[in-house]
């Protein structure tokens, strides 16, 4: 992809992306709010990996070429200098790749490090094209990791509902995702999407010391790095109890019409435009809240471009883009109904796997079958 965006030389900070490129990982959770470790990838051969000087032994069991990396981070006034530094030490390696006069593909970088690069004559250009298509159609072993998570998070979705019951707090749930996780060698939750009873209206209030109580919806969103960090993406609404209101069957049975729906959808081929054209519409007592997007992609993070509702006017324009599903890309379908006001509301998603012959769920946990009732 790099050869394809004529781009001979990236500079990777990301942690997906870092990892993407070398396979190695150390203290993602850490570093992907700092500016600790970053790799030099040529369009041409092995990437030098710049790892945070206490953890260099770490990568080098899977990177070839691994060195201290700069920091100016909390160099306060001295961070210039540390940066220019840095910056010399880019341009040094550059000139080891014969790279030294070339563009170079940035993909994130805060303003001292920017500046220290344009002091250093070094031409600065955007990876985000070349990154966002090496990593959108999965290669048979990502293919396969998906298979294990999928397994990963079918079980900690069923130690989640189990764990559901009138005294216990939203946080303590979240405590049982997390530990069901690590517990079958996954990595981390990235988002703390638990909640229940009058927190699930409005969507994406975090964990909090809520009690559940008997007749509330239990919403969660798994938003779980899984083993070798791919993500664990799906949602499930869950009753505290067994008799739902009729008001909660009718939001839940919105959500599950609509993510069925873009099943329905899901084939190699379908452009994004034709599927967000074709795509089950909410209700309108539903539609004030809706779910920011219908789809994103998912594979070592939350991945894009992704497809928003067409008719969305909430904030900033959305962009539909100009692409189509392909074959072995993963999909997270999903969908919020939830009225304004309302007590409650319910959040389903599936991730699925893009084949030849449509989409294959990768997590199968069930739906609640008293809410669909």
């Amino acid at each position: 992809m790099m050869k394809r965006y004529d781009l001979p030389a990236a500079l990777l900070y990301t942690t997906a992306n870092i990892r993407y490129a070398t396979g190695a990982d150390v203290m993602g959770v850490w570093t992907a709010g700092t500016f600790a470790r970053y790799c030099l990838v040529p369009a041409e051969g092995a990437p030098i990996l710049f790892e945070y000087k206490g953890s260099v032994h770490v990568s080098q069991k899977v990177v070839g070429d691994v060195r201290p990396a700069y920091t100016w981070q909390y160099g306060g006034v001295a961070a210039r200098d540390k940066a220019r530094e840095w910056a010399q030490s880019i341009r040094s390696a550059l000139r080891e790749l014969g790279l030294e006069h070339e563009r170079l593909a940035v993909d994130r970088l805060d303003a001292t490090g920017f500046l220290a690069l344009q002091d250093e004559k070094i031409p600065i250009v955007e990876v985000l094209p070349a990154t966002v298509d090496a990593r959108e159609v999965k290669t048979a072993e990502e293919v396969q990791l998906f298979e294990i998570n999928g397994g990963i998070g079918d079980a900690i979705l069923a130690e989640f509902e189990a764990a559901i019951r009138p005294g216990i707090r939203e946080y303590e749930l979240l405590a049982v995702l997390s530990d069901a996780l690590i517990r079958r060698h996954g990595e981390a939750l990235f988002t703390r999407l638990v909640s229940s009873g009058t927190n699930t209206n409005p969507w994406l209030t975090e964990a909090t010391g809520k009690v559940v109580m008997p007749g509330d919806l239990v919403g969660v969103d798994t938003d779980a790095h899984g083993y070798e960090g791919y993500v664990i993406d799906i949602s499930r609404t869950f009753l505290c109890g067994d008799a739902p209101t009729p008001e909660q069957k009718e939001a839940y049975r919105v959500a599950y019409d609509c993510v069925m729906g873009m099943h329905e959808l899901v084939k190699p081929g379908t452009t994004f435009e034709e599927f967000a054209r074709k795509a089950p519409r909410l209700p309108e007592a539903y539609a004030a809240q809706r779910y920011p997007t219908m789809v994103h992609q998912a594979g070592l993070e939350d991945e894009g471009p992704g497809i928003p509702y067409p008719d969305d006017t909430r904030g900033p324009r959305r962009i539909m883009p100009k692409r189509e599903f392909k074959e072995n890309m993963v999909l997270c379908l999903e969908c919020y109904a939830g009225k304004v006001g309302a007590p409650f509301g319910v959040k389903l998603e599936d991730q699925v796997l893009v084949t030849k012959d449509g989409p294959r769920l990768i997590c199968a946990y069930p739906y609640d079958a008293k809410l669909l009732g």
